[in-house]
């Protein structure tokens, strides 16, 4: 076989691994709030920016999700436009809405982060909470998102985001053995199951590919053994975003680092850091003075 079929067998297959990876995990909506039920520090956070950052303007959400950070932000106030490019999602978020009786303040959009359906200047804030833009899988596609971003901000709005600072050690873990074995009962079906994962990085795209298995548990007992073929497996897509790129990629958008800080605490990146934080502020090209102007000292 010629070196040029390789090469397109081979990006084929990738591109479907990005496809799955995308989609894949976000299918089973109850499954993915209950996997995430405890994860609160970042909505603390996004909160917090949001009381200082967006007091009159509305925010956009990219990733929204089923709004777990969505629907907080409008429980205080703030009027959101929650953009994901899976209508599942954007489903479960409408249903939690009403229920919180939130519909009036939350304006869902099925879009691409890469061209957003918003006038120019028009919201205050722009947030990316929880990895969404790990599914940006090119330098190419993330310095896009970045520069709608920067078009759809206000002067002296903030683009606020976090992913995962990559673990070198992390990455290396052997392909074939399982981890993170934990036995859970399905939120909806009542089915008992085990969950585990394992995990290949592609040093050539920055791309790591996980691979999530949902298994049957065994019988009371009984010590898991992992079945050749699990009763479920979803493909999760996620590129690795290192410190200096995106400080390069937020300077070439035309955005202005305000921090990047580690784990919603404000700690330096570092050994055993798991999230990158940032902040980063679209210049005031408009005269802007008085007690109003947030400052980056009034960021949490």
């Amino acid at each position: 076989m010629s070196r040029g079929r390789k090469r397109t067998r081979h990006q084929a297959e990738h591109e479907r691994l990005l496809h799955r990876g995308t989609v894949d995990h976000y299918r089973d909506t109850a499954l993915y709030d209950f996997e995430y039920a405890d994860r609160d520090s970042d909505v603390s956070w996004y909160r917090a920016l949001a009381r200082v950052r967006a007091p009159s303007l509305p925010i956009l959400e990219l990733g929204a999700g089923t709004g777990r950070i969505t629907c907080p932000l409008a429980r205080d106030g703030h009027s959101l436009v929650a953009l994901d490019s899976m209508q599942s999602m954007l489903a479960a978020l409408r249903r939690r809405a009403k229920e919180e009786g939130l519909e009036g303040t939350i304006r869902t959009v099925v879009a691409d982060m890469r061209a957003l359906p918003l006038p120019d200047a028009s919201v205050g804030l722009v947030i990316s909470p929880f990895n969404a833009l790990m599914h940006l899988y090119t330098w190419q596609d993330l310095l896009t998102c970045f520069r709608e971003a920067a078009r759809v901000l206000a002067p002296g709005g903030a683009l606020a985001f976090d992913v995962e600072q990559p673990d070198l050690e992390w990455l290396t873990w052997d392909s074939d053995e399982r981890y993170a074995v934990t036995p859970f009962v399905h939120p909806e079906s009542g089915a008992r199951m085990v969950y585990s994962t394992n995990h290949r990085y592609d040093p050539e795209t920055q791309v790591c590919h996980i691979r999530i298995y949902y298994d049957d548990a065994p019988p009371p007992g009984r010590r898991f053994v992992a079945p050749p073929q699990p009763a479920k497996l979803v493909h999760l897509a996620h590129r690795q975003i290192f410190p200096e790129e995106l400080r390069m990629l937020v300077a070439m958008a035309g955005l202005e680092m305000e921090s990047h800080t580690g784990d919603f605490e404000g700690v330096a990146l570092g050994p055993g850091v798991q999230s990158q934080v940032v902040i980063a502020n679209k210049p005031r090209t408009d005269a802007v003075t008085g007690d109003d102007a947030p400052t980056s000292d009034d960021a949490p």
